[in-house]
């Protein structure tokens, strides 16, 4: 995703005006990833995740990662890294914005059905933008947020910048989960056929198979994110893996402004190849 495609066109701001939105600064404290002593939280999770912190630091030591693996079939959380961290979303939001639009279509539309299908599958920013506008902006996250049961999702402080919406790993699970066993069937056939189709190239010109993709051999289909501002640069990899969908796969990256695209790439990928042989046998 873009910067320059995160500018809405309002009517009455130049884009130059509204192009970046400096996030508060009352951002939570970072939790530790593990307890005193250098274990792991009491939490049962499966897989250590410094393991995994490991692996994307020795690619991109800058980088501050939220990570959370949740088992579908046990119902278990196997790994959780910065798991309530706040993270700027990019185009995680674009699955927000599904949600609201086809709560908004009802039945079938097949207007809007082929426009979401390409917003996910290409990451087409200049959909989401046109959705954004059309829906409410900020008001979509809300929504959707209130809907779906997001604990820590909240809409960007500039409405331009969908992109800047707020989240967290877990927020980000629990919405893979809403999609996949609380949505209609022929919604959630629509969004998970798009993330399962993900283009390679989307809609900017970015190569989208980094993460989940190149690092797991498992069939999926995901949500990526990325995008720059003057506080961070943000690459996620996020979305369903295995048979039967059994893991929800969250993995967040932000890293200082400027920081260089390929290493963070290479982290989130770092990542997922960490996790999959961690992974309980199917």
């Amino acid at each position: 995703m873009g910067v320059s495609a995160l500018c809405l066109a309002l009517a009455s701001t130049s884009c130059a005006t509204t192009l970046y939105s400096r996030q508060p600064a009352a951002q939570p404290p970072e939790p530790p990833l593990s307890s005193a002593a250098g274990q792991p939280d009491q939490s049962p999770y499966v897989i250590d995740p410094s393991t995994v912190v490991e692996a994307v630091r020795a690619a991109a030591p800058a980088v501050t990662p939220g990570l959370v693996v949740f088992d579908r079939e046990s119902e278990v959380r196997l790994l959780e890294a910065n798991g309530g961290r706040r993270f700027r979303a990019a185009s995680l939001t674009k699955l927000l914005i599904t949600i609201e639009a086809l709560d908004r279509a009802g039945g079938r539309n097949a207007r809007i059905d082929g426009k979401l299908r390409r917003m996910l599958a290409s990451s087409d920013d200049g959909i989401a933008s046109d959705l954004w506008v059309e829906y409410g902006r900020g008001a979509i996250v809300t929504r959707t947020a209130r809907r779906v049961g997001l604990s820590d999702t909240s809409p960007p402080r500039d409405p331009a910048r969908w992109g800047d919406t707020l989240t967290t790993p877990r927020d980000v699970v629990r919405t893979y989960r809403y999609v996949l066993e609380e949505l209609p069937a022929r919604q959630r056939e629509l969004i998970v056929s798009a993330l399962a189709t993900a283009r390679r190239i989307a809609a900017d010109g970015w190569n989208q198979h980094f993460g989940i993709p190149s690092g797991m051999s498992l069939r999926w289909a995901v949500k990526q994110g990325w995008s720059d501002s003057p506080d961070n640069n943000v690459v996620h990899s996020t979305g369903l893996a295995g048979p039967g969908w059994r893991y929800v796969v969250v993995l967040l990256t932000e890293a200082p402004a400027g920081t260089r695209w390929t290493p963070l790439r290479a982290a989130v990928t770092a990542a997922a190849s960490a996790i999959e042989p961690l992974l309980p046998s199917a």
